[in-house]
């Protein structure tokens, strides 16, 4: 790279540059960046599955792509933050990592079942920490688990102390979509239970539509219906 070609590149990066978190460890600039929780760190007992191994990953596919140079060259002008794919990984539905108000987000879900060879104690341990209210027991000692109200949190299971309730399957839930700003909106669910696999493909799929793109609005489509059509029919074949 000559002398011209890395003051241009400073000026197009610039303003991305005044903010710590676009700068990485090596002093480049990063065009994306993925959020995750603190579950780890702070020993959540919310906390379902380390997020930051699911992070790297994203973030070594993304790179596999070339996805900051290739963004870089997309975009003509100076890059502003707003221009920037921004990505988060929960450990758990909590989402303290706020994957709702992200382009693309993933949060770890445990579902749950109710093992009728398992005899309820009535103890009522799943009751007091389900917020959602989503369990029923009846006096016959029947467990009821409303799946409309579930968040497939697992700490009903966590808790059973018999096994009636048991962790059926742990997966991703993927949003797209989010965002703050003038017009904020949530991001709506993709799919829920996702395999890891299935997420670093819609991962990728995602950036390779953002990079081929055209007009101001690159993050436009993750919000929309008829993508997520394509994405889930592409992501039933693995």
């Amino acid at each position: 790279m000559n002398q011209s070609q890395t003051i241009q590149q400073e000026d197009k990066l610039s303003v991305l540059r005044k903010y710590e978190k676009y700068v990485t460890a090596d002093g480049k600039t990063t065009l994306f960046i993925i959020k995750s929780c603190r579950g780890e760190e702070v020993n959540c007992p919310n906390l379902l599955n380390k997020p930051r191994p699911l992070a790297q990953r994203m973030h070594d596919r993304l790179n596999e792509i070339s996805f900051n140079q290739r963004l870089y060259d997309k975009i003509p002008a100076k890059i502003l933050p707003h221009m920037t794919f921004k990505l988060a990984v929960a450990g758990c539905p909590n989402s303290c990592s706020m994957p709702q108000i992200k382009d693309f987000g993933v949060i770890t879900q445990e579902s749950v079942v109710v093992d009728p060879a398992s005899e309820c104690s009535m103890c009522m341990k799943c009751l007091k920490v389900c917020r959602e209210g989503a369990i029923v027991i009846k006096e016959d000692r029947t467990v009821i688990i409303d799946q409309e109200e579930c968040v497939n949190c697992g700490l009903c299971a966590r808790v059973c102390p018999t096994g009636s309730i048991k962790i059926d399957r742990t997966g991703y839930a993927i949003v797209l979509g989010g965002k703050v700003g003038r017009h904020p909106r949530f991001a709506a669910q993709l799919m829920e239970l996702a395999t890891e696999e299935q997420v670093l493909k819609a991962l990728e799929i995602c950036a390779e539509r953002i990079l081929g793109e055209k007009g101001r609005n690159l993050y436009g489509f993750l919000a929309k219906e008829p993508f997520h059509e394509e994405l889930r029919e592409a992501l039933k074949k693995l």
